[in-house]
């Protein structure tokens, strides 16, 4: 796998800098440390790392080619049942480390929903156990990469891997001072124009709610609300919930769309009194197109607004929001970041390196 051929250095620095500086691992304390096939060597890497600050580590392994042989066999349930032992571990935990599994993300979605609700149904219990015990955790996209998901993005595993790890390591700290006076412009403002020189000029509104920042570090305040117990690193982003009834012109996306196992490229989404009332995609439009069907009431309305933070993503599949400079413009559903919209889709676009002013102020968004 791609992970054996980043050297044991860079995985021990990457390490050492999520247990500090994301995770702020303290000796004594108990780390669990997911591991799957593809993601065993930096599993490894995190486990010694952990030792070397003085934390007590366990790290359950799961066999990718073992969990497809079961799925094969009609081992839903007992995949998605966790026993009692795995609670009891999880509820003396003070920290997680999950990154991503099974590694085949392009077979997974290739089931049918009923059967996925099966692997995953541990999942709600897993959140409040978490919840209810004060774990604190990373979702790391280390483990994201993977030959088919590589081989539907088109995607270069190398570079994709490497801007991974150099984003993963960018400092809380630096994205923090980035991304304070852009949060503190978006929660007073009226008003956030986006532009640029090949079409883009859209209007949106703002409505004076909270902005939720994501700089790879939580809070134990945000670690209370339901499912914010685990940091996705790479970090970097601003997200809030637009004001549903403001918006006007069009957004020209710059920055390919990856769904969980295949993508768009080329997205123009346009407005019109608070309506969205054309959209298109070079490629990929139909995963859109058939979400938006089934959004209900809603699904054309403004939903959330994104901006990214981190300097090191360029386009990177599953971060394109994450750039520094990235500008993510949802319509539909917004209810998670505090607004009204119900709707039960979910598309977006994305264009980085463009004009962003709020109330006629621009947002320092440059590199």
């Amino acid at each position: 796998m791609l992970t054996d051929s980043v050297s044991s250095e860079t995985r021990a620095k990457l390490a050492r800098s999520v247990l500090k500086n994301n995770l702020q691992v303290k000796p004594g304390e108990h780390v669990i440390v997911e591991a799957w096939t593809h993601t065993l060597p930096w599993a490894v890497a995190f486990a010694r790392e952990a030792r070397h600050i003085g934390a007590q580590v366990l790290v359950p392994y799961e066999d990718e080619e073992a969990y497809w042989d079961a799925v094969a066999h009609g081992e839903d349930r007992l995949l998605g049942k966790v026993a009692a032992h795995e609670w009891a571990a999880l509820a003396k935990s003070d920290v997680y480390i999950h990154m991503w599994g099974p590694g085949d993300r392009v077979r997974l979605n290739a089931l049918p929903g009923a059967q996925l609700n099966r692997l995953f149904g541990f999942n709600n219990q897993w959140y409040s156990t978490a919840l209810k015990n004060g774990v604190r955790g990373a979702r790391l996209e280390l483990g994201r990469p993977y030959p088919t998901l590589v081989k539907a993005y088109k995607a270069d595993e190398a570079a994709w891997m490497d801007q991974v790890i150099r984003g993963t390591m960018v400092s809380p700290d630096l994205l923090a001072r980035t991304g304070a006076p852009i949060g503190r412009a978006l929660a007073r403002g009226k008003r956030i124009r986006i532009r640029d020189d090949r079409g883009t000029d859209l209007t949106l509104g703002l409505a004076g709610r909270p902005v939720r920042a994501d700089y790879g570090r939580t809070t134990a305040a945000e670690r209370k609300r339901p499912f914010n117990q685990l940091t996705t690193l790479p970090s970097g982003a601003l997200t809030l919930a637009l004001e549903e009834t403001v918006a006007d012109g069009t957004i020209i996306g710059n920055r390919t769309c990856y769904y969980d196992d295949a993508m768009a490229t080329g997205g123009v989404l346009s407005f019109r009194n608070g309506k969205l009332t054309h959209a298109e995609f070079e490629t990929g439009g139909d995963r859109f197109d058939r979400e938006f069907k089934k959004g209900g009431k809603g699904r054309d309305r403004p939903g959330q607004l994104r901006i990214g933070l981190n300097p090191a993503l360029n386009n990177t599949p599953q971060l394109e929001d994450r750039e520094l400079g990235a500008v993510m413009v949802s319509p539909g559903n917004n209810q998670f970041y505090g607004g009204k919209n119900k709707s039960r889709f979910f598309g977006w676009v994305i264009n980085s390196g463009a004009t962003v002013e709020v109330d006629g102020k621009p947002l320092a968004l440059s590199r």
